[in-house]
């Protein structure tokens, strides 16, 4: 987790290189995170699928050009801006639009334009026992539906097996249902992260509960920025999907509607989620701090205790501490082991009457 904080702040911080730049610009603002681009291409219809790797955008352009049927462009790798700039002018796609594919530091949002629909939203993954996100961009329009991320690996599996299988809808339907499937995946992979970061939140809880250290409050801060972090990331989508929802276009099919109004219950589920985890990584910092001061009362508790059993024993001894010629108990035989006698049942006195009042 914290290796991943340190990534997005490094994120943030390269939005500063388009400080004062002109708007529509083509600038990376992430980390490369692949060698070179990638291009995976996806075009079928009812009775058919064909699934290719390509080398070049030209090639997948042209592939696209030359096709009656739905056509999936997956784009992995975001640093060569000329493959997304091609892309952009070929489909003659907002500037905007182009600027947004390549700022990676985005909220979840849906912009409508002209001929087609641009969604920006955060996937997260378990990767290593990390929770991993990563920004995807899909544009969608009448027959074409377009995917940008940052590296291999996604969320898509499932929605490329019911492709290729032919299972359910998906092949006899449009690309919104597609966009639809996509977002969906997206959506049911929130509560995989969520689940595994309650998870973790259960384990900073029984090592809290157990064994309060100082070593386990980075740990709860740590985990308290990853909270609010996904709930910033996930509390736009209920936005993202309610305007996919009421969508007017002509691409848009009323059918659609109906499995999008069903993900947004499931985006409404995921904040509400998220929501309590959140104030649960709370009540585990009050519960830290209560324990800490709890352990610190148990501490002076036996301190005070201490030096109350003290005082009197102190009182005695300075009695007789005092150099007064007048004083006949210093000249007794026994006074030093009557003394002694005395302040040792004292002692014991004190104890009990602790114990009895439950102080010890």
């Amino acid at each position: 987790m914290k290796q991943k904080s340190k990534k997005r702040r490094r994120s943030k911080s390269s939005q500063l290189k388009k400080t004062g730049m002109a708007p529509g610009q083509f600038l990376f603002t992430g980390e490369q995170k692949v060698e070179n681009t990638s291009l995976q291409l996806m075009t079928y219809d009812k009775s058919e699928i064909e699934e290719l790797s390509i080398d070049t955008i030209q090639e997948a352009l042209t592939k696209i050009g030359n096709t009656n049927k739905m056509s999936w462009l997956n784009v992995i790798g975001l640093h060569e801006t000329d493959i997304i700039k091609s892309i952009v002018e070929h489909f003659d796609l907002h500037k905007l639009s182009g600027e947004d594919i390549l700022s990676v530091g985005q909220r979840p949002k849906l912009d409508e334009y002209e001929h087609y629909i641009h969604i920006v939203a955060k996937m997260f993954r378990i990767e290593d026992g990390n929770i991993e996100d990563e920004q995807i961009t899909i544009l969608f329009a009448e027959g074409l539906l377009i995917t940008f991320q940052e590296k291999e690996g996604d969320v898509f599996n499932t929605v490329r097996e019911r492709l290729i299988e032919d299972k359910g809808q998906i092949r006899q339907r449009h690309t919104d249902y597609l966009a639809y499937a996509l977002l969906d995946s997206i959506v049911d992979h929130y509560f995989i992260a969520i689940e595994h970061f309650g998870n973790v939140i259960e384990e900073l809880e029984v090592e809290l509960l157990e064994n309060p250290s100082d070593k386990i409050l980075p740990n709860l801060h740590e985990v308290r920025r990853e909270a609010s972090y996904i709930r910033r990331s996930v509390f736009p989508m209920r936005e993202t999907v309610n305007r996919f929802e009421k969508l007017e276009v002509p691409y848009m099919h009323k059918e659609t509607k109906l499995f999008i109004r069903d993900l947004y219950d499931h985006t409404v589920q995921v904040i509400e989620t998220v929501t309590v985890l959140k104030d649960a990584v709370s009540g585990l910092l009050d519960l830290y701090m209560s324990s800490v001061s709890n352990r610190m009362n148990n501490v002076m508790k036996v301190l005070t205790i201490v030096s109350t059993i003290f005082i009197p024993l102190t009182f005695i001894a300075g009695v007789y501490g005092m150099n007064f010629t007048n004083m006949p108990e210093l000249e007794y035989k026994y006074g030093y082991l009557i003394t002694m006698i005395a302040m040792a049942i004292l002692t014991l006195l004190m104890i009990f009457y602790f114990k009895r009042k439950k102080w010890l």
